[in-house]
């Protein structure tokens, strides 16, 4: 097995404070985002609305476009250029059959109709409440499986890790003024299954250590386990974060705001699951022992 990091000693448990107050901070500043920006920007899947992409052949600025639509009573529009494309604009109002083609013959020369799409409300609250709901039963069935396989106290600590991912990943979304629609969604159930996968893996080389390392104490333990893994985390994110940066760089405005939440959760994941969870079991052994690493 190739290691980059060969008998490391790093002292992951004795940085704890540190890694809290980067971790508190990070979620500051994003929860601080989201509020200078009156709440995330939402997508079209949760606002319903009509949603008409427009390829001009030549330049044309934000504010005639807004003229243009307040002639036929639309004065509350959303007008975003697109950005890496040539003259492509989005364009967000309220729901209405057809509405491409109206505001397309209202420039000449014509634009094109790239996309138009149209989510009703109905449709959009509903797809807000099953993505809170999907992304809470995760959580649940992660502390119900982490705490059979392990103990209650991993359990918690893997979900506050993956909760801790989902809040920087969101904030980060809200910083650089990204939209907030299903694939951003589907981008944080991504995440947490990913990250999950890196804590049972420290968790399983402490639970080894714990059996096999009886004099030691249980921060040396997760120091040693942590160290012991670093390898196989670093190695793992690298080869996913090459394959992200590569789609995010060259895979197209589509999947551009999908492969950018990604690279932020799997960078954020992998922090948590070396700094995070093993901590919070450490602090919270420290301060009521249980049974099974009392000594």
């Amino acid at each position: 097995m190739i290691r980059i990091f060969k008998n490391t000693k790093i002292d992951f448990i004795g940085m704890r404070k540190y890694t809290y107050a980067l971790s508190g901070a990070l979620i500051i500043m994003g929860i601080v985002s989201i509020i200078a920006h009156k709440g995330l920007r939402y997508g079209i899947d949760f606002t319903g609305g009509s949603i008409v992409e427009l390829h001009f052949e030549q330049p044309i600025e934000v504010g005639e476009i807004r003229g243009k639509l307040a002639t036929i009573g639309i004065r509350d529009a959303i007008v975003q250029e697109e950005k890496g494309t040539t003259y492509n604009y989005l364009i967000k109002t309220p729901p209405k059959e057809g509405i491409g083609e109206e505001i397309a013959n209202l420039f000449n020369p014509r634009p094109t109709v790239e996309r138009e799409e149209l989510v009703g409300p109905s449709v959009s609250q509903g797809f807000k409440m099953r993505a809170v709901l999907v992304v809470v039963l995760g959580w649940i069935m992660i502390l119900i499986y982490v705490s059979i396989r392990f103990t209650f106290r991993w359990g918690v600590a893997a979900v506050a890790s993956l909760v801790h991912d989902v809040l920087i990943t969101a904030g980060f979304v809200s910083l650089f003024n990204k939209e907030f629609n299903t694939a951003i969604v589907a981008a944080l159930l991504t995440i947490i299954g990913y990250s999950i996968n890196d804590s049972i893996v420290v968790s399983d080389r402490v639970r080894e250590n714990l059996r096999i390392l009886k004099k030691n104490t249980l921060p040396e333990i997760v120091n040693l386990s942590v160290n012991q893994t670093l390898s196989r985390t670093t190695l793992t994110s690298l080869t996913t974060l090459f394959v992200l940066i590569a789609l995010f760089l060259f895979g197209g405005r589509v999947i551009h705001d999908f492969a950018f939440a990604l690279i932020v959760g799997i960078v954020v994941g992998t922090y948590s699951s070396v700094y995070v969870v093993a901590a919070l079991v450490v602090a919270w052994e420290g301060k009521a022992p249980s049974k099974a690493v009392r000594r």
